[in-house]
């Protein structure tokens, strides 16, 4: 039996990076894509729910040839330690943990299991897709896959992640557009 990797993190919104991960592990293991923070939508770090974000990573593989990955949305729930309790639970007891090297939950679940620590190559960040997206330059989609434009203009992602970044702001009440 193969290893279970599980590739944890928000992908809010999913983009070439990660897939890029997860095609360099995906012949290595079983992989799991863990969608974290799943409960939280319309913030500026997570503007787009976990359901959304599954939906997208989904289409992301399908449109990408990408077959045989589980894509699971899990909740953080009231503290780190519930999120990597949960983590074991609804994905697999003996898992690999795939992460950067730069990663607050995965050195926290190291205490429990082993992690595989990977460097971030690239610029792409969901970061810069939601500022390019806040900011209106279109550059973002190049970015990403198609599914995933088409599934942000769908989701009226823009509208929401402007609103999002301007409550984050403190404009609240102000017209974003």
């Amino acid at each position: 039996m193969a290893a279970v990797g599980v590739y944890w993190g928000r992908f809010n919104p999913p983009h070439k990076g990660h897939l890029s991960v997860i095609r360099k592990f995906r012949d290595r293991c079983d992989l799991i894509i863990a969608i974290g923070s799943s409960e939280h939508k319309d913030e500026k770090t997570n503007p787009f729910s976990g359901a959304e974000r599954k939906r997208m990573m989904e289409a992301y593989l399908r449109e990408a040839g990408i077959h045989g990955v589980r894509v699971v949305a899990l909740p953080d729930g009231k503290s780190e330690s519930w999120a990597i309790e949960n983590l074991i639970r609804r994905c697999h007891p003996e898992m690999l943990i795939l992460s950067t090297e730069k990663s607050h939950l995965a050195d926290l679940a190291e205490q429990r299991l082993p992690v595989v620590r990977f460097r971030r190559t690239g610029t792409v960040s969901s970061t810069r897709i939601r500022d390019s997206l806040a900011a209106g330059d279109g550059r973002w989609k190049t970015l990403t896959g198609k599914s995933v434009v088409k599934l942000v203009g769908e989701l009226d992602g823009t509208r929401r992640i402007r609103r999002a970044y301007a409550i984050a702001e403190g404009k609240e009440g102000t017209d974003p557009e």
